[in-house]
């Protein structure tokens, strides 16, 4: 029985045996009270006579209610895990919310009791109902927490919104939404303004409710000091005010936290009440498209390590030097004089900040604009590029970006404002940083350029890049630069036309970019050609023809995880012992090792590194010289998918001597099994005795090794193969027809007979 089934049955055998309280003298009110109360929950619902209430005193009314705080002398019923049973402590303190002059009273109280929840971690806790015997009123009985906030404001519509904002609050760590007399603030003092709204600052004397978890109750923080933000001259004030209020969150971990509501005694203008943060801000920028913009960002802060948006006045900037001119923007670098907000136990600026301007030309009458370009930017302490904010130019009244320094660690510019954006798009879509901080690299950057590659498409070099690629360093927790990094340069002939050059990189950047396989650090232009190129990370190895290299990079962007295996064109010098191990009528196999090894993913270090002196497998095709659809169909029948029935296949190659082509697979110990059956031509083919007396071999000599479950399974899957390939053969014989006698025959690939067979050994097939 499970533990909600135990707590069910005690539950029901006390109601069962000492149901107390119980009838309300109204059938729908008492089945409804028993519903409830047969609801495994933590509160106790009930029917309470209104005889148990002593000192009832009334502490606010508006035209459907009226609130009293009351001493319930039997207090309400809750479960005590250490005695076992349901128990009542005497004279608590509860609230009395007596519901006035109700057409259909019953379905009406019903109603409110459902808005209730019955976790003891809610702000408003529901005991019971009651009824006063005079006026036949019902009475909704809840915990006292009504009457710890101000929580009548006169205007029935607001007050039943502030009710609904109290009922949703199911957590002791939410933001308690209440209404806040004007009366108690002090040292009001004007911090801003606008067309539409004036932002005060105050001291709140009594402060806002937070919960305390040593007393176990609701306590005030008295002598807060809060934001006032005074809405001017609305025409619908009551409706705007509570779709303001909706914006904003309940979380205390928000940057802008919602108190409550408040009235001007003078103006009768509504307030929004809310923590001190909109006074860290220098909030108004005078536009009220901006300042609206400006606030849904701040709203949208639900951590307090992410970025703080604001206004940042002109005047704060100083030491301004510009780093970097396109036709569209001019960027310059600056100090920061209060620098920005940051969370370190309460929000508090980093002074003397260095940051970056980025001044949008003829941006003056483009407001949309620049909120557009500010909607590009993440608000993630964990991005590339920071926005801190917007300023204006005092002289030429040009909007401009403020953001993190991240801009002058690149070479940002390139000339050409196509690619200049493209950079741009890449560094904002950066959100972590392991990320690869994508730059326009100056060729003056590279030194010690030797040609490695060619074909006719593109030429590969390698270089030292002096500066090197940015990476993030922890200790420090800021980038800074790797110098002197090996890099290969990818020239592409006859590129300068932007925009192929940007499709190359999205070809390239699409999957692989996030597994650094194709790691691409930026791009750069030899300044003789004007041709384009693409800086990477992993040496580059071209088979100098175009076909072929196109063939790899597809099978390169096919990779979805860590474990696939990366394909490449592979060198022929890079083999060695090369040891012949089949032969057929097309192909020969070798076993070899590969001095440098494939490339493979390194978990802990969250980079690919190569296992060199990998033993793998050459098939040499024999007069294939010239590389055909067909030899590229039959690589792609191998998987790149580790663990999978298929053979993997590391890559391709190409013998020197006689030109031949040669796919480059992963080398299986009893890979002399497949040689056997796939390889041979027609007429080299043994006959059924030949093949069982092999197989019988292969077997004794696995039955044989140690690990006795394993080969077990290999035994059977053995029996599975050749039943299946007995199957097969019946039914070519049944539909084969009869063939000239000069016909030529080629060896068939083992795959239709062996795919849906889940052996190791098969897997070995080359």
């Amino acid at each position: 029985m499970s533990s909600q089934d135990i707590e069910c049955s005690k539950h029901s055998r006390y109601l069962k045996n000492e149901f107390i309280n119980w009838t309300s003298g109204n059938e729908r009110i008492d089945d409804f009270i028993q519903e409830m109360q047969l609801k495994v929950e933590n509160t106790i619902f009930e029917w309470i006579p209104y005889s148990q209430f002593n000192e009832i005193k009334e502490t606010g009314k508006n035209n459907f209610m009226t609130i009293y705080s009351a001493i319930w002398k039997n207090d309400p019923l809750h479960y005590n895990n250490w005695g076992d049973e349901y128990m009542s402590n005497s004279n608590k303190v509860v609230a009395l919310k007596i519901l006035h002059n109700l057409q259909n009273p019953v379905e009406f109280v019903i109603n409110e009791v459902k808005k209730y929840s019955t976790k003891n971690e809610s702000f408003l806790i529901l005991y019971g109902i009651s009824q006063n015997p005079y006026t036949k009123d019902y009475i909704l009985v809840q915990n006292n927490s009504i009457n710890l906030t101000n929580w009548i404001s006169g205007n029935e519509k607001i007050d039943h919104f502030i009710q609904e904002m109290q009922l949703e609050i199911e957590d002791h760590h939410d933001i308690i939404f209440e209404w806040i007399p004007y009366s108690q603030f002090n040292e009001i003092k004007e911090t801003g303004k606008n067309n539409f709204m004036t932002v005060y600052s105050a001291i709140w004397k009594n402060g806002p409710l937070h919960y305390n978890n040593w007393e176990d109750d609701y306590t005030r923080d008295s002598n807060k000091e809060v934001g006032l933000k005074i809405l001017h001259n609305l025409q619908n004030p009551i409706e705007f005010v509570i779709n303001e209020v909706k914006r904003y969150s309940t979380k205390n971990e928000s940057f802008l936290m919602l108190y409550g509501i408040s009235q001007s005694p003078d103006t009768d203008d509504y307030i929004l009440v809310q923590n001190n943060s909109i006074n860290l801000t220098n909030w108004t920028s005078g536009n009220e498209q901006i300042d609206d913009f400006i606030q849904e960002r701040q709203l949208k802060i639900n951590k307090q390590n992410d970025v703080v948006f604001e206004w940042i006045p002109y005047s704060q900037f100083n030491e301004i030097n510009k780093i970097g001119k396109n036709s569209f923007m001019t960027v310059y670098s600056a100090i920061w004089k209060d620098g920005p907000l940051r969370y370190v136990g309460d929000y508090t600026r980093d002074s003397n900040k260095e940051v970056v301007l980025k001044l949008l030309h003829n941006s003056q009458n483009s407001v949309e604009f620049i909120i557009n370009e500010a909607k590009k930017y993440s608000t993630k302490n964990e991005s590339f590029h920071i926005l801190y904010g917007i300023s204006q130019c005092t002289d030429t009244k040009d909007c401009i970006l403020v953001q993190n320094n991240s801009i002058t660690l690149t070479n940002w510019i390139s000339g050409n404002e196509k690619i200049d954006v493209f950079i741009q798009e890449m560094q904002l879509e950066i959100k972590d940083h392991h990320d690869v901080a994508f730059e326009w690299i100056p060729y003056s950057q590279f030194n010690e350029i030797k040609e490695t590659d060619k074909n006719s498409s593109i030429t590969v070099n390698s270089a030292i890049w002096k500066n090197g690629p940015l990476y993030w360093n922890i200790r420090h927790e800021e980038y800074i630069r790797d110098p002197n990094k090996e890099v290969a340069l990818k020239c592409l002939h006859n590129s300068q036309n932007p925009e192929s050059l940007v499709s190359e990189v999205k070809k390239c950047l699409t999957k692989t970019f996030d597994l650094e396989i194709l790691k691409i650090y930026g791009i750069s232009q030899n300044p003789d050609t004007k041709d384009y190129i693409l800086v990477q990370k992993n040496f580059i190895w071209t088979s100098r023809n175009e076909k072929v290299d196109n063939f790899i990079q597809e099978m390169k962007l096919k990779i979805n995880n860590y474990n696939d295996v990366v394909v490449e064109w592979i060198p022929f010098n890079q083999f060695k012992n090369i040891k012949e191990i089949g032969y057929g009528g097309f192909s020969t196999v070798y076993s070899a090792e590969w001095k440098v090894g494939p490339l493979e993913y390194d978990v802990n270090n969250k980079i690919y590194k190569r296992d060199p002196n990998r033993v793998i497998a050459l098939k040499c095709l024999h007069n294939s010289q010239n590389i055909t659809n067909e030899f590229l169909n039959e690589v792609k029948e191998y998987s790149i998918a580790k663990g999978s029935n298929i053979l993997n296949i590391h890559g391709i190659s190409q013998n020197p001597d006689t030109k031949d082509y040669i796919m480059v697979l992963k080398y299986a110990n009893v890979g002399s099994f497949n040689n056997w059956i796939n390889i041979w031509d027609y007429a080299k083919r043994p006959n059924v005795t030949e093949v069982e007396e092999f197989i019988s071999l292969l077997l004794t000599s696995i039955y044989n090794a140690e690990n006795d479950a394993d080969n077990d399974e290999i035994k059977i899957q053995f029996e599975e193969a050749e039943v299946f390939r007995k199957a097969i053969l019946l039914s070519i014989e049944e539909t084969t027809h009869p063939h000239h006698p000069q016909a030529i025959y080629i060896s068939r690939l083992l795959n239709p007979l062996t795919k849906d067979l889940n052996s190791e050994c098969l897997d070995c097939a080359i």
